[in-house]
C-alpha cells in the first residue's frame, strides 16, 4: 500500500481539471469488460469500465483513464507477489487506518479499503486485495478520486471493490 500512496500522490499532483475531453465524468456508465493481461509470468483477467488504458510499470500492469491530458481515476494496479499473507498481518502493517470502509477475509485471499490517509476529507479511497491460488500470488491495488471538484466518490468504492474481486487467476 505504501507504494499506491506514492503513485497516488504522483498522479493526484498530476490531476486537476474537470471532465473534458471526451471521456465524460462518469466512468461508472461505462460498460464492464474483461481484460486478459500477464504479470511476473502469471495470466489473469479483472473485469474494469470500457476505456482505461493499460501499461506495464513497476512490476505490475496498470489501468487508469486518460481524459484528455489528465491520468483519471479509478486506477488499477495489479501485481505478482504480496507482503501481507493474511488480513490481519495486513492490518497490522496498516495500523495508522483506523476507519476501515471493508477489511474482509476472503476463500483465496482478502480484501480493504479505507479512505487515503495521504487525502483525509479529500473523496480520496483505496481499496487492496490479496488474492492466492495454490502458490501464486495476485495483488489489486486501486485508488478512487472525484473527477471534479466537489464531486463524491465514497459510494463508488464498491465498484472498485468489485473490479478487484473479480481479479481470477487465468486457466
Amino acid at each position: 500500500m505504501q507504494k499506491l500512496l506514492i503513485v497516488a500522490l504522483v498522479v493526484g499532483a498530476c490531476g486537476g481539471g474537470g471532465g473534458a475531453g471526451g471521456g465524460g465524468d462518469d466512468w461508472t456508465s461505462k460498460p464492464i469488460k474483461t481484460v486478459a493481461a500477464t504479470v511476473d509470468g502469471i495470466a489473469f483477467t479483472i473485469d474494469l469500465p470500457d476505456g482505461m488504458r493499460q501499461k506495464a510499470e513497476d512490476g505490475g500492469v496498470h489501468f487508469d483513464f486518460l481524459v484528455g491530458e489528465y491520468v483519471k481515476t479509478p486506477e488499477v494496479t495489479v501485481r505478482a507477489g504480496g507482503f501481507a499473507k493474511t488480513l490481519e498481518d495486513y492490518l497490522k502493517s496498516e495500523a495508522s487506518t483506523k476507519d476501515w470502509l471493508r477489511k474482509d477475509t476472503l476463500p483465496d485471499g482478502y480484501i480493504t479499503s479505507a479512505e487515503n490517509s495521504a487525502y483525509k476529507g479529500k473523496e480520496d479511497y483505496l481499496v487492496y486485495a490479496y488474492r492466492t491460488a495454490g502458490d501464486k500470488v495476485l495483488t489489486c491495488q486501486a485508488r478512487v478520486t472525484p473527477w471534479s471538484r466537489g464531486a463524491t466518490t465514497k459510494d463508488k468504492v464498491p465498484l472498485v471493490e468489485k473490479m478487484c474481486l473479480s481479479l481470477k487467476f487465468a486457466k
